[in-house]
């Protein structure tokens, strides 16, 4: 039994002296959230999920929010990330990841997803480069266009728009981010509804297609 397990299984039986209204559901969905994503097993998040009807509540959280219309951005700044190791992108909504994998590394999943890098380069079941590099501090964003014929993802560096994008995207996706180092953290500074996409002349632009080598 690992420290998370551990430390749920004594809360569940003395939760009355933590002062937790509602039993383990009375953490809020924040907290419990962070105790699943903590754990490594698939079963002991099964073992959660079976502990109460309201926990079906959790899919309603925003951080597994999908976007199916109109036009949304999200702008992440890493710390900490000792110059490598820092993702963005988009995952198509009916993905699930394996225990221990994430869209960086499940090569099964490399069709339903795109990562930008800290290197600059796109992957989307290939390695794209040409986009500008970034480093800890950066504000760096992807803007999702589910209204263009022909849904498409933009990414920009401090609000320049790099010359790489992709088309075709699905109908309903996922934005993620993924650091490696265990020092690193990201904050999401932005995460909003913009009422029209304004696109940057970028020389050389370039469009990517979904799902396509």
């Amino acid at each position: 039994m690992d420290y998370v397990q551990a430390n749920l299984n004594i809360l569940m039986d003395h939760e009355s002296e933590y002062n937790v209204i509602g039993s383990l559901l009375g953490l809020g969905p924040d907290i419990l959230l962070e105790l699943m994503f903590e754990m490594k097993l698939p079963q002991d998040i099964q073992q959660i999920l079976v502990l109460n009807k309201k926990t079906y509540k959790l899919k309603e959280h925003q951080r597994f929010l999908i976007i199916s219309e109109g036009i949304v951005r999200i702008e992440i700044v890493f710390q900490n990330t000792k110059g490598s190791g820092q993702i963005v992108g988009i995952a198509d909504a009916s993905c699930s990841f394996s225990a221990g994998k994430g869209p960086s590394w499940d090569f099964d999943n490399s069709g339903n997803t795109v990562g930008y890098y800290d290197d600059g380069a796109l992957f989307h079941i290939n390695i794209v480069k040409g986009n500008q590099s970034y480093q800890n501090g950066q504000r760096i964003s992807a803007i999702v266009d589910m209204t263009s014929n022909r849904r498409k993802v933009v990414f920009y560096i401090d609000d320049i728009e790099q010359p790489n994008y992709m088309i075709g995207i699905p109908s309903e996706i996922r934005f993620w981010a993924y650091t490696w180092n265990k020092s690193s953290s990201f904050t999401v500074t932005r995460f909003e509804r913009l009422v029209q996409f304004n696109s940057q002349i970028v020389p050389g632009s370039k469009a990517i297609n979904w799902g396509k080598e």
